[in-house]
């Protein structure tokens, strides 16, 4: 069976492989991969940067793969309420659902959470069998590549939706133009916000140009002054801020942005310092937020809302490409040439 995985615990060597055909245990769903997203975990696991080396520490060949969906193949004797042949959406998380956190309904703090492609094999080939818990079952007739979207759409919908939700008629701004800040665009508009604004850099022109095309106030961080042109949308202030570049200085640039009160998501990983002057952060009684991925129930949101906007999320799949054509997928994502690219695995439609 076909897979794209990561040989060797050095930078690179990521190629399709074949693995072993996954066994149906009880309490699961044998899942036919249709697609999966690539994202920036995936460039990090393929630079194999020192952090994600130690935090995800995985044995090889690494099957990648968070983000992908598939039709159903087979379901446990014990499984009930799935059935065969539907369209489905996997959440890559595996929690203990026991834990002081699991309890409190915050399964993105589990403390023995091992997710799929990171930690454990992941959904880039072309069966694998998961557990029913984490099996969210889509409307007949769902295109696959929004469905390969849907786990992106769901760190959005945790942040936007939950963390830092906003009121109707706010003001929103999203740092980074990328596929995760463009879906926080989209859970915005979803939301009521009177208008999202959204900050790239020159090299986003063409995500920025997509930005508007979805409804947002585009601003270019490095030809236009942020304050000024978020001052100029929202005279006080931008309501809620969503941090989706983990670029070091994007904390100290959005917090001025910010009305008196205003709330600051921080969903991008920065693994860098990130500086910022906190005595305005005091007197204005602003918040900061983290954002860690998303809980059990934010998948019954994010489902929910795909169909809604599916036209919008099919908009962000910019490239798809089969499983052979992994080196230019991670080229098109290293080069910020794409918004999103999607791999198939050939055959399996």
């Amino acid at each position: 069976m076909r897979a794209i995985a990561k040989t060797e615990p050095a930078p690179g060597h990521i190629r399709e492989v074949e693995v072993a055909e996954p066994t149906l245990g009880p309490g699961q769903v044998l899942l036919r991969v249709r697609g999966g997203g690539l994202c920036g975990t995936d460039l990090a696991i393929r630079r194999w940067d020192a952090d994600i080396a130690a935090e995800y520490a995985p044995s090889f060949p690494h099957v990648l793969g968070h983000e992908f969906a598939g039709r159903v193949e087979a379901v446990a004797t014990d499984v009930a309420g799935i059935a065969v042949g539907a369209q489905a959406v996997v959440n890559p998380h595996v929690n203990c659902g026991r834990c002081f956190y699991c309890n409190a309904g915050r399964h993105a703090l589990c403390l023995q959470r091992r997710i799929m492609g990171c930690h454990a094999p992941g959904g880039l080939t072309e069966c694998i069998a998961v557990p029913a818990d984490n099996v969210f079952v889509l409307p007949d007739g769902t295109d696959p590549l929004v469905a390969a979207v849907i786990e992106p759409l769901t760190v959005a919908t945790h942040a936007a939706l939950e963390r830092v939700p906003m009121d109707a008629g706010d003001v929103a701004l999203v740092m980074g133009a990328g596929p995760v800040g463009l879906l926080h665009l989209l859970v915005a508009r979803a939301a009521g916000a009177a208008e999202v604004i959204v900050a790239g850099v020159a090299a986003d022109a063409d995500r920025l140009a997509l930005a508007r095309r979805l409804g947002a106030v585009t601003v270019d961080q490095e030809s236009e002054d942020l304050l000024a042109a978020v001052r100029r949308v929202a005279p006080r202030g931008a309501d809620v801020a969503y941090d989706a570049s983990g670029h070091p200085a994007a904390l100290a640039a959005a917090l001025p942005t910010l009305r008196r009160g205003g709330r600051l998501a921080v969903v991008g990983y920065c693994h860098a310092a990130a500086p910022f002057h906190s005595l305005p952060l005091a007197l204005d009684e602003k918040e900061i937020f983290g954002c860690r991925a998303y809980n059990r129930g934010t998948w019954v949101r994010s489902t929910a809302l795909s169909a809604s906007l599916a036209s919008e999320l099919r908009q962000l799949v910019t490239h798809v490409l089969p499983f052979g054509e992994i080196d230019r997928a991670f080229s098109l994502l290293e080069r910020r040439e794409c918004m999103k690219v999607v791999v198939e695995p050939e055959g399996n439609g």
